[in-house]
């Protein structure tokens, strides 16, 4: 097979893969309307095989269309922009060729992680501090939310910095365990740990992504909630993608 007619026949089978992994088993995300899925794994596999560009087209069209048939219209083109961007961010990370890049990648992840964590820390509280609990639960649960959803929001605000903390603590354990690699064993050059920096940079580009745009569909404080789930679909889709990425590189489209 000609290596232009290969690269896009695994570009609508990637394209193909994206949608019908994140339009299947959907779990509903409350406050936002949105929905998680393990969708995101196969952007980082489209990413492994096809390179930034082609697996940009396939990670955004294919989430894309998988919102418009799941009923999601209103996220579709956000999709499209966010997924394309996480595929173009993982690229760009992949193709890097030394020590020093993939320190800087880590780095900058860890770095934009914290700086969000602490953010949504302090913005939680000061608005905790301005409105009091019981109106934050009315602006994410709703004014006429029933006993157990109104409880279920209070649990929420409370326990959300430790979310975030914990979820934090994630990703530098593993990127810890990453520059380790790096370091001791030369790992710069073993594919699938780069991969993993780049889907962690990509995951940061998911959560920020869907942030903004659910800031200005529902409100900052109802985005925020959804950001424990988001980010349960980033470390669902780096485990899952993890365990396939050796195979994926196999069907790696050489430059």
């Amino acid at each position: 097979m000609a290596g232009s007619t290969r690269k896009f026949v695994l570009t609508g089978l990637m394209t193909s893969l994206v949608l019908v992994l994140t339009f299947i088993l959907p779990v509903p995300v409350p406050y936002t309307s949105g929905y998680i899925h393990l969708g995101d794994s196969m952007i980082y596999i489209s990413v492994i095989i096809l390179g930034p560009v082609y697996g940009a087209f396939a990670s955004g069209v294919g989430s894309m269309l998988a919102d418009l048939l799941a009923g999601y219209a209103q996220y579709a083109i956000p999709t499209l922009v966010i997924k394309s961007l996480m595929a173009m961010i993982m690229g760009l990370i992949l193709s890097g060729r030394t020590k020093k890049a993939s320190f800087c990648s880590a780095g900058a992840a860890v770095a934009v992680w914290f700086v969000f964590t602490a953010g949504s820390v302090v913005y939680l509280k000061s608005m905790v501090s301005s409105k009091g609990i019981d109106a934050l639960v009315s602006i994410i649960a709703g004014e006429k939310a029933a006993e157990e959803a109104a409880a279920n929001a209070a649990r929420m605000v409370n326990n959300l910095p430790v979310y975030l903390s914990v979820s934090l603590a994630i990703l530098i354990a593993v990127l810890s365990l990453i520059t380790w690699f790096i370091t001791k064993k030369d790992g710069y050059k073993a594919f699938t740990l780069r991969a993993v920096i780049g889907m962690s940079a990509a995951g940061m580009c998911m959560v920020l992504g869907y942030f903004t745009v659910e800031s200005f569909m529902y409100s900052p404080i109802a985005a925020l909630m959804s950001v424990p789930m988001n980010m349960i679909q980033f470390f669902a889709g780096v485990v899952t993608a993890s365990l396939l990425a050796p195979v994926a590189g196999k069907f790696k489209i050489k430059e």
